[in-house]
């Protein structure tokens, strides 16, 4: 374990890693447990596709939190 991150913020960016994971891989589950009972009707595809983007990339923030001590103490 890097030495800057303590056990609640790793727990925390670890549901943040695994909700991106959800929406990167199907958001049409998550949209249903989360925003079908506020519509009126599903949403579009671009909604779903937007929806991948933003959990690949909150992923990719989370990954790179998690990195960043271990390339700084390579210098």
């Amino acid at each position: 374990m890097p030495k800057g991150i303590t056990i609640i913020p790793m727990i925390i960016l670890g549901l943040i890693f695994l909700q991106g994971l959800l929406n990167a891989i199907c958001p049409k589950f998550l949209w249903k447990i989360f925003e079908s009972w506020k519509a009126t009707k599903q949403p579009t595809n671009r909604y779903f596709l937007s929806q991948r983007i933003l959990g690949i990339i909150a992923m990719l923030i989370v990954i790179g939190i998690f990195l960043f001590p271990y390339f700084m103490s390579k210098q």
